[in-house]
């Protein structure tokens, strides 16, 4: 056996660099090792205590109440209450198909809200609760959570939902809420907002002043953190390090809550729109459109049968009549004919004489009373709305000298009131004509047989109640008033809008309000209307916007009257109006669609309509202040 030589130098180097490597080697290994302990322990300790709280600690949304919106005297028009809902966790859920069918137990889950449920899920994710139902009665929400210990993932909540006081009777001033899209989430450039409308149940404004004040009204969202266990199961909340969310704005505005209801009891039974104004800062206290839907309808999810008969209805309900209802002025545009006329020289002391009808071009004009009126000056053809007067002034009459006075009083424009939809309407005049018929060259050019029809507002001329309200208010008060519905956002009071003297000759004025007194107090068109308090004497114009014209064939089937039409041919009625007379304060306006006479059937509504407002006298009343609500509500919240 041979024997190794231990004192071999070779043999000595070889052992001593193998050693050298192997420690060496150890040595790297325990550095790394070590710093490696030194970065986690040391380096990246917020880190990882950061992620390991995330194993301990959620981090909740406290989802903010919606703001308030209130009428000039502080009534609620749009509030919160409260909403006993059930939600679902699906991360927490072993088995979501199996949840629903033992909630199914307590609880109604149709076959059509279990598929909404699951694309829920999909698209919010399994992390983000669901609302499985809400708005539950006390007893069905209290049977829920007796059972809770054997529904995993279900989460009992009392959230808060909006609510409206007014129901129909405030629908086109404020629309409502409805649940969030995915263009609205797309919509959202900050993450947190995406975050907040993410949650179960949340609403967003859908139309309306709930719509255009969405930012406002919506508040701003809190954070809670929440201690949970290995399952995700939430087992303490620390309240004392959240941040509270802040609710939205409170928006305030100038309807008068009680007129609102009067007037909207007043037109019950009709397809009609009224609108009442403030002549001297136009705050409009009344805008009322019937039928209208049910806002708290929409909240809860609006049921198919009734949202079936709101879009089959004739009535239109889900028509804003008074901002997008467009309809002939009839004879209310007469006030404006008789400005605009004096304007291009003609004398108030005029007459013509009114045998039922004239001849002009190749066709008989007709008089709305077949017998005429008989000789009439300018004071007298408003009285009586004779339209034969009118018809001899337009022979001569430029059709843009017309529309520049239309225009001037209110018609023909959108104001800035914050609920969408307005329509303009349409104030004709040769430009207007150029360019409707812009392919039809041989149309373009303005016949003077159109002046006539244009005159006593028919023809091409439309407005809206909201327009024709506007221009009995400037007719009233002499000025460029604008009508404006928000007072306040917030504690952010608003202005209220200039009101410059109009560039008319005032005398041009006088004549006019000195006719639509008579049409009310001296046995005009409309005396029926008239307020017997003479301290609110009531001034007026009626009106009759034909819908149909009635045929030969028409009269040879026995349908010889407006009233003998079916219900759609039949004529609107409309009627404008101010009060007092002498020192005026409110306008109002009035459509009846197919009422067939305004002084049968627009003029005593209105009547009825400026007679509450006389009782309350909204203007002699400190409507409330919107600073103090926020100082209360402020004191409320830190108290």
């Amino acid at each position: 056996m041979p024997v190794i030589n231990t004192h071999d130098p070779e043999r000595q180097e070889i052992v001593s660099r193998r050693t050298f490597l192997f420690g060496g080697s150890v040595s790297l290994l325990f550095v790394g090792v070590a710093g490696r302990l030194y970065q986690l322990q040391i380096a990246d300790f917020d880190k990882y205590k950061d992620l390991a709280q995330d194993n301990q600690f959620n981090r909740r949304v406290l989802t903010p109440l919606r703001g308030e919106i209130i009428d000039r005297f502080g009534n609620a028009l749009a509030s919160n209450r409260k909403n006993f809902r059930i939600l679902l966790v699906p991360e927490q859920s072993r088995d979501i198909d199996a949840t629903l069918d033992k909630i199914s137990k307590y609880i109604p889950v149709t076959d059509e809200k279990r598929a909404r449920i699951i694309r829920e899920i999909r698209r919010r994710g399994a992390f983000t609760p669901v609302e499985i139902k809400n708005n539950l009665s006390w007893s069905d929400f209290s049977r829920v959570n007796f059972e809770l210990p054997h529904l995993a993932g279900v989460l009992p909540d009392v959230g808060e939902t909006r609510d409206y006081p007014l129901s129909e009777a405030s629908a086109f001033v404020i629309g409502y809420v409805g649940p969030v899209t995915d263009r609205d989430l797309a919509a959202q450039e900050d993450n947190d907002d995406r975050t907040l409308l993410r949650q179960p149940g949340f609403k967003v404004g859908r139309d309306g002043l709930e719509r255009t004040y969405e930012k406002e009204l919506r508040g701003q969202a809190g954070k809670m953190n929440v201690k949970i266990n290995a399952h995700g199961r939430v087992i303490e909340e620390l309240t004392d390090e959240a941040t509270p969310p802040v609710q939205g704005k409170t928006l305030t505005l100038t309807i008068d809550a009680e007129l609102q209801q009067a007037a909207m009891k007043e037109l019950e039974g009709e397809s009609a729109a009224a609108v009442v104004m403030d002549t001297v800062t136009g705050d409009i206290l009344v805008l009322a459109s019937t039928p209208a839907f049910n806002p708290n309808d929409f909240n809860i999810g609006i049921d198919a049968k009734i949202w079936k008969e709101l879009t089959e209805s004739p009535y239109k309900p889900l028509l804003n009549k008074p901002l997008s209802g467009v309809y002939p002025p009839g004879s209310t545009f007469k006030v404006i004919s008789a400005i605009a006329a004096q304007a291009a020289g003609v004398k108030p002391s005029q007459t013509a004489h009114c045998r039922g009808k004239i001849w002009y071009g190749n066709r008989f004009f007709h008089c709305w009373k077949r017998g005429g009126h008989g000789t009439v000056d300018m004071k007298g053809a408003i009285k009586h709305s004779c339209d034969i007067y009118f018809y001899e002034i337009a022979k001569k009459l430029e059709v843009d000298v017309l529309a520049d006075a239309a225009r001037k009083f209110g018609l023909g424009q959108t104001y800035e009131l914050g609920v969408p939809g307005q329509k303009k309407g349409i104030v004709p005049d040769r430009e207007w004509k150029r360019q409707y018929f812009a392919g039809q060259p041989e149309n373009q050019p303005w016949f003077q047989g159109e002046t006539l029809s244009v005159i006593i507002g028919q023809g091409y001329v439309t407005s809206t109640p909201l327009q024709l309200c506007v221009m009995a208010a400037r007719i009233a008060s002499g000025r460029a008033v604008r009508p404006r519905l928000v007072r306040a956002v917030g504690d952010l009071v608003l202005p209220e809008p200039t009101s410059p003297l109009i560039d008319v000759d005032h005398d041009y004025l006088n004549v006019v309000r000195a006719g639509m007194n008579a049409v009310t107090n001296e046995y005009g068109t409309a005396a029926r209307s008239r307020l017997e308090d003479p301290n609110w004497q009531l001034a007026g114009k009626t009106g009759t916007s034909q819908v149909y014209r009635i045929t030969a064939e028409d009269r040879a089937k026995g349908l010889a009257k407006p009233e003998d039409l079916p219900w759609e041919r039949r004529d609107h009625a409309l009627f404008v109006c101010y009060m007092p007379y002498e020192n005026p304060r409110y306008a109002c306006s009035v459509v009846i669609e197919h009422g067939i006479g305004g002084a049968r059937a627009a003029g005593p509504k209105a009547r009825e309509i400026m007679r509450a407002v006389a009782a309350k006298d909204p203007a002699s009343r400190q409507p409330i202040d919107p600073r103090n609500l926020v100082q209360r509500a402020t004191a409320k919240r830190e108290g």
